[in-house]
């Protein structure tokens, strides 16, 4: 999720690596441009583009804005509905909006197989649990 998360270009002198392939050679500075996974604000860029993301799509994405806003740890999300109807359409609203960001939604797992169906088998969850229904 991190490297999907682009910098603001004025940002990205903070993110720097400095790299010597050997003893022998100067070291080389790089610059990197999207959040790096184990810095300390990673955690807090990567939430705060999700809420960010919600924002802008609640007219468009009614159903994902609140699942995004209430039901999401990091780059998990734990969700339901009523009925598969909804659960379709959350489904599908959920897909939308996080493309509109770039990212793109895996682990898929539901109790119904109608849902899963919808899903493409490399995105669904490959471990399965019992969950309440």
């Amino acid at each position: 999720m991190f490297r999907q998360i682009k910098m603001q270009e004025h940002q990205q002198d903070f993110l720097r690596i400095l790299w010597r392939p050997s003893p022998e050679e100067d070291i080389v500075s790089y610059r990197l441009k999207t959040v790096t996974y184990g810095t300390k604000p990673a955690p807090y860029l990567a939430t705060r583009c999700l809420l960010q993301l919600a924002h802008e799509g609640k007219n468009k994405y009614p159903l994902a804005t609140p699942v995004i806003e209430n039901s999401t740890y990091m780059d998990d999300i734990l969700s339901g509905a009523d009925d598969i109807t909804t659960a379709k359409e959350m489904q599908r609203q959920l897909i939308g909006l996080m493309k509109e960001g770039c990212f793109h939604l895996y682990k898929w797992s539901a109790n119904s197989e109608e849902l899963l169906k919808t899903c493409p088998r490399k995105t669904r969850s490959s471990s399965s649990m019992k969950m309440m229904s």
